[in-house]
């Protein structure tokens, strides 16, 4: 039989399945976006609160988990997170996500120039805000990636009563380790805190941050402060983007099953 004529016999004698298709979005649940008057900050400070699908119809009281960026991070902190509590590690929690200002600057200015006024913010005005609005617990979980996790770590060391657990993806610490860790080291006797520090590759984090981050973790090392309970991890395959998405859902595990 020629070639042809076998392709138009097996055409004919082909059943083709029906099927009708429809876009669907893809979604992690609802959310509330919140516009709060700082008057540390003086000015409106845009959050977004994710609450565990079962927060209507219980009593329960949950923990939080403050994002910074979290324009970038809710949806994949949510993701996570839905993951770790169908395997009972990590519980239900309220999410906070923080966004940051639309001005170029805004992110350094709030990051690291106002620093202070900013940890301020957050440790006082906007958990007391999220507390007296949701039932929450006083256990708090901070996340931060690059610049944020810098601040992350300072905020440990400077006021480690703000939250309990903290995860830093690739803090830029030159010039601030050894301070960073003095600090920690005074706060005596502090609650126990759970820390969970990493960093990408050297060629892409660059020289400067991986020699601080390994100065950093080798204080820790040497002495850890009271009460505080670290782990540190480098991804030699990620570069500085990836290593946020792998630090959080492999972070977020780690900082609940310390304490």
């Amino acid at each position: 039989m020629k070639p042809v004529l076998s392709i138009l016999f097996w055409i004919v004698g082909c059943t083709f399945v029906q099927a009708t298709e429809r876009q669907l979005d893809l979604v992690v649940g609802n959310a509330t976006q919140i516009q709060i008057d700082s008057t540390i900050l003086q000015q409106q400070r845009n959050v977004v609160v994710h609450l565990p699908d079962n927060y209507h119809s219980s009593q329960q009281r949950y923990p939080t988990l403050y994002l910074l960026d979290g324009e970038r991070h809710l949806n994949h902190a949510v993701l996570a997170t839905r993951l770790y509590q169908e395997l009972n590690q990590v519980p239900q929690l309220i999410i906070v996500a923080i966004h940051n200002r639309p001005q170029e600057d805004a992110r350094s200015h709030d990051l690291y120039h106002n620093r202070k006024q900013f940890a301020e913010f957050m440790g006082k005005e906007l958990r007391e805000y999220i507390d007296a609005r949701y039932r929450t617990t006083e256990d708090a979980t901070l996340y931060g990636h690059s610049l944020a996790a810098f601040f992350t770590v300072d905020l440990l060391s400077a006021h480690p009563e703000y939250f309990d657990r903290y995860i830093a993806a690739s803090p830029p610490l030159q010039n601030f380790a050894a301070d960073f860790y003095q600090k920690l080291v005074g706060q005596n006797p502090m609650k126990p805190k759970s820390l969970y520090l990493t960093m990408a590759s050297r060629t892409a984090e660059g020289d400067e941050v991986f020699d601080a981050y390994l100065k950093f973790t080798q204080l820790l090392e040497n002495k850890t402060p009271g009460n505080l309970q670290w782990t540190a991890e480098v991804f030699a395959d990620q570069n500085h983007i990836t290593n946020y998405y792998i630090s959080f859902f492999k972070g977020i595990g780690i900082v609940f099953d310390e304490h």
